[in-house]
């Protein structure tokens, strides 16, 4: 399954503090789950968990998320029950995509749910792609795991492919600088891609002054299952 998506072609919702781009959050489907987040100035949403994996791309503004500076181009991860947050504005507010493989809903917000998570310990990272830099083709691990956690700064020349990026479960590509054609369409910044497990991922040529993308990788779903079962026995996971 590759899905491509701009949130320009979505309606928004909530009074535009949020567009949904990959599936429907009140209507569970075997698909990715992810949606854009207007976050208002002078916020704080609250720390919580979700019960899924997840990637949030930060595409403006400036924050943090718990004691992490976040702007453009910050990326954080966190696995299912792991707890992270608040998440907390400046005075311009922020946007971000908050990305996950598989359709969740879920909001435990702590520490008031925190027994939900029964002690399951997850992992998180943190980092910042560098989109004031020239553009220098070629892929740049942000971090990565050995079970395909991942996320990485593609940086690829005008009119020129992008180098491959070894992945093993599913993954976003979204535009953070520049344009690309992506399968034919053009596709400006903030259009994001899905690619599921075992697929190839599109065909993306840069436009005229290049372009940078930022991949995130997941976990194949059988570390997904393993770490599963090892955090549930609090397990630490690497």
């Amino acid at each position: 399954m590759i899905i491509r998506v701009n949130p320009q072609d979505r309606p928004p919702q909530h009074g535009g503090r949020l567009v949904q781009m990959f599936g429907d959050r009140n209507v569970p489907w075997d698909g990715p789950c992810g949606h854009l987040v207007n976050q208002r100035p002078e916020d704080d949403n609250g720390a919580h968990f979700h019960e899924a994996d997840q990637y949030q791309l930060f595409i403006a503004g400036e924050g943090q998320v718990g004691g992490h500076a976040v702007a453009t181009g910050s990326v954080h991860y966190a696995d299912g029950y792991s707890g992270y947050g608040p998440i907390t504005t400046g005075p311009q507010g922020c946007s971000y995509l908050t990305l996950r493989p598989s359709f969740d809903n879920t909001r435990h917000l702590l520490p008031a749910e925190a027994a939900l998570a029964k002690g399951r310990k997850g992992r998180q990272h943190n980092a910042r792609m560098n989109l004031d830099a020239a553009c220098v083709p070629g892929v740049i691990a942000l971090f990565e795991r050995p079970d395909g956690v991942g996320a990485y700064q593609v940086e690829v020349a005008p009119g020129a492919a992008p180098a491959s990026v070894m992945l093993r479960g599913g993954s976003y590509w979204v535009v953070m600088r520049g344009e690309a054609e992506i399968d034919g369409q053009a596709s400006p910044p903030s259009t994001c891609v899905w690619v599921g497990e075992g697929e190839a991922p599109p065909a993306i040529i840069a436009g005229p002054d290049g372009v940078t993308i930022a991949v995130l990788g997941f976990a194949d779903r059988r570390s997904q299952t393993a770490r599963g079962a090892r955090t549930w026995q609090g397990a630490e996971v690497h």
